[in-house]
Order: structure tokens, then sequence, then C-alpha cells
């Protein structure tokens, strides 16, 4: 994004639990960092990051830009299995490490620097592809979303416009900085030279004090987040935007952060849009309940014949890396979202997250990966998971199966190949799962509250 060096050197630019470091601090470090990568593998175009939230994961952001590589943002709660396959479907090249990793790669730590710093910054161009990010899409199969240049800038601006940011702004970030929310707030820090809070992992006691005595005005949540601040009093001080995504924020919580003063601001995004495309501004908050709020302009969003929500704009990907039979573009040139909703009076209700899409504490879970999973163990003979409704995690998978099987072997096979978050929390023994005639599940059906085939 914009060269760090366009802002007051002396200006604090990021906060950390260990360190504080100004424009000028950032700017000579990620110059260090980029010169060293540059002398063990110059030749590298896709870069992975494989490291907790800190300092040196936002300086290294920063290197990989200036020397014009593709960042390639790792999910390190991901096993192996899963790590391995994204490696291979990004082409990583070089890796970057706060430990080291058993994979035949070029690893380079984040707190390395070289002697001196790289001179010439890479100059970007609108179309040049910047990132390249994970979503799984409802076949469970991992895909890399190519995010460009002028994706990010695009998002950047549009939320400048339409959420207010400014130079004297302090951003937290208490979401993993490889999730879309997490890079686009160092994103938008570069742009708008506010300074930039990032937390290792959401603490609620640390959050409220953060809020308060750092006067934080923009922090990133998901509603169990906001939830348990809430719980634990928390109150409005300098926030002028608490952004909440991940799925509508329940009227209770609402309630409770309007007689609190709180601007609560929901969002709706994706991936494949740089984060957010419609967002509720903090004013309208209880007027449209259950609404993500209008476009971002920009962006256009409209509704097919299917009530699939579609949308079209400058932060819209140009597809997905090497799987362009995945791409779905109408012939007008709109993205389809898979996502279903509709439109009323310009606010956006989003009725289902890709209809199969799991959100689980704010993260996504999808039932045909587990599934796949799950059909490698001896005995299961049909298995289909759903989501089910959980006060604390917003919603949960559980597990139907067809067979029998060894449960040791199951817990061995979902430890081996899935993150913790996506092992089902309850398997229910069926005699056969809904199917309509051409055989495809009816997951509404395993929605249903007690789904039981025997009945």
């Amino acid at each position: 994004m914009n060269d760090l060096t366009n802002h007051p050197s002396d200006a604090i630019a990021l906060v950390t639990p260990q360190r504080r470091l100004t424009w000028g601090e950032l700017a000579d470090e990620s110059a260090r960092l980029a010169l060293h990568m540059r002398e063990v593998a110059g030749d590298a175009r896709h870069i992975g990051l494989y490291a907790a939230n800190s300092a040196d994961y936002v300086i290294a952001i920063h290197a990989v830009q200036s020397l014009g590589k593709v960042l390639v943002p790792l999910n390190t709660r991901l096993t192996r299995s899963e790590l391995e396959t994204q490696l291979l479907t990004a082409d990583v090249d070089l890796l970057l490490v706060d430990e080291p990793l058993d994979f035949p790669l070029p690893q380079v730590h984040v707190t390395t620097r070289g002697e001196a710093g790289l001179t010439e910054r890479h100059t970007w161009r609108p179309d040049e592809v910047m990132s390249l990010m994970f979503t799984s899409g409802t076949t469970g199969r991992a895909k890399a979303v190519r995010q460009t240049y002028g994706n990010h800038k695009a998002s950047a601006e549009a939320a400048r416009i339409h959420l207010g940011y400014e130079a004297s702004d302090r951003m937290l970030v208490v979401t993993p900085l490889f999730h879309m929310s997490g890079l686009a707030q160092v994103y938008r820090s570069a742009i708008f030279g506010s300074a930039l809070y990032v937390e290792p992992r959401f603490d609620v006691t640390r959050t409220c004090e953060l809020i308060e005595h750092e006067q934080i005005t923009h922090v990133s949540l998901v509603a169990v987040m906001l939830d348990r601040l809430l719980a634990a009093g928390l109150s409005r001080h300098a926030l002028r935007v608490i952004l909440v995504g991940g799925g509508p924020v329940p009227k209770p919580l609402l309630e409770e952060a309007e007689r609190r003063q709180l601007p609560i601001a929901q969002t709706y995004g994706m991936t494949e849009t740089c984060s957010q495309v419609a967002t509720l501004l903090p004013s309208e908050a209880l007027d449209h309940l259950g609404s993500s709020g209008r476009a971002i302009l920009p962006t256009r969003i409209r509704i097919n014949a299917d009530g699939e929500i579609e949308v079209k704009g400058p932060t819209v990907t140009p597809g997905y890396y090497n799987e362009p039979e995945a791409d779905t573009w109408t012939t007008d040139g709109y993205w389809r979202t898979g996502d279903l909703g509709m439109l009323k009076d310009g606010y956006l209700f989003v009725h289902d997250r890709r209809s199969d899409l799991i959100i689980s504490g704010g993260e996504n879970v999808y039932p045909a990966e587990i599934e796949s999973v799950l059909r490698r163990c001896p005995g299961i003979l049909d298995v289909g998971v759903a989501g089910k409704a959980d006060s604390t995690w917003g919603a949960v998978p559980v597990a139907y199966i067809v067979g029998t099987y060894d449960p040791e072997e199951v817990k061995r096979l979902l430890h081996d190949h899935l993150a913790s978050y996506k092992h089902p929390k309850a398997f229910i023994t069926v005699d056969e799962l809904p199917r309509n005639a051409n055989g495809k599940l009816m997951r509404h059906r395993l929605k249903e509250t007690a789904y039981d085939s025997t009945s």
C-alpha cells in the first residue's frame, strides 16, 4: 500500500505487548527483512507467512510487499495435511516462520534482519496480484483467492469513506492476521497512517484495558467476542467503530450496546471481496435488525432469481489461483457469492452463508470438508454434517452417520486432518440420510432441531 515513509517517522505506527514502533522504525525493519529475503531466495514468487500475531508478522507483511512478491498468509491452526495442501495449491516457494516447519522449502525466521535495508520498493500496478488467501468453498477443497493491489486499495478507501478513518485513529486487532479481517487492518493502517495495535490473541480483560487506556477508536470482532466484552463491562471511551462480522448480531447484544452507546457496525464480506462489501452504520443498528447494511460504494449488490447474492466492484477478486473453472462470474461481470439473501429498501439481509457454511466463533467451517475426512473411517457408510445453534460459538458442526465405526479411529482421523474448531461436537447415528431423487444431500433437513431417520 502506501510507502511507510509517507508518514511522520516519529509517529507511532505499531503497538504490541512487547514493542512500540514508529513509522520510521517499521520502515527500517521491513526494509532490512526484505533485503535478507532477497539474498536468501531472490527468485521466490509466492511467500507463505506462517506465524502468530506479533510485530514481526506486520513487519513481514510490509517486507513482502516492498519486494513485489505475492503474500500467502497461512492459518496456524491447520493440521500438517491441510497446510501441505495449501502450500502446494498456492505454489509457495519461500516460507516466513516464527518456528521452523518440517517442509522442504526455504525458510526465513520473521525476526531475521539484514545489515542494510532494501533501498528500492516495488511499485504496484492495480491489476497485480498482491496476495493469495484461502477459502474452502462448499466442496471442502481449499481454493486460493487472488487479491490484487487494486482490490486491497479499493477496500481500504471504501472503508475510509463509509466508516471514517484518520491518521489520528488507533486500530485494535484481536483476530488472527492470517484472516481477512486482520490483514485488512494492516493495509488500512499503512494507507491512513493510523496506529495499529496487534494482540497475540483475544483476551477479554486485556481488550477492555486497551480500549480504555490506549483510547482505541476502531476494533473488529465477531459476535461471540462482543458478547464476552459486554459481560466484562465494556464501555465506549474513544471508540468510534466496533466492526462485527461473521453473521448477524443477536438483538439482545445490539440493545445492550445501544444502552451503552457503543457504535456497532454489522458487516458482510468475504475473502473474494477483500473484506466487507456492505456495512450497517452504528446509527442504523436497531432500525434494521438482522441487516448487514447497504453496499459500500462503489460496490454494487443484487439478488438473482435464485435468491443468491451477487456483487460487482473494484474489491472483487479476479478469480481463484490456477482454478478458473471454480470462478463464478455472471455474463455481465457480477461475482456469484453462493450466499442467499434479500434486499429491502437497499439494505442487505443474509439468510445463509453459502447455505452449507457453519460460522463457529467467527471461523468458517465447511461440512463437505468434514464429511470427506469421516468417510475415510471403516464402517461409515454415509455421513452428513450440519450446523447446530450454540450459545457460545454461534454454531457448531454436528455429524449424522450411517453405519458403525470405532470412535477412537474417528478421533484420530479428525486430529490428523482437521483443525480442532472443525471437529463435530456431536455424532448422531441414523438409518439413512435425507437425499433427493438425484442423491443430493438435503442439508436443510439435517439442520432441523431433532432429525431422526428412524421416526
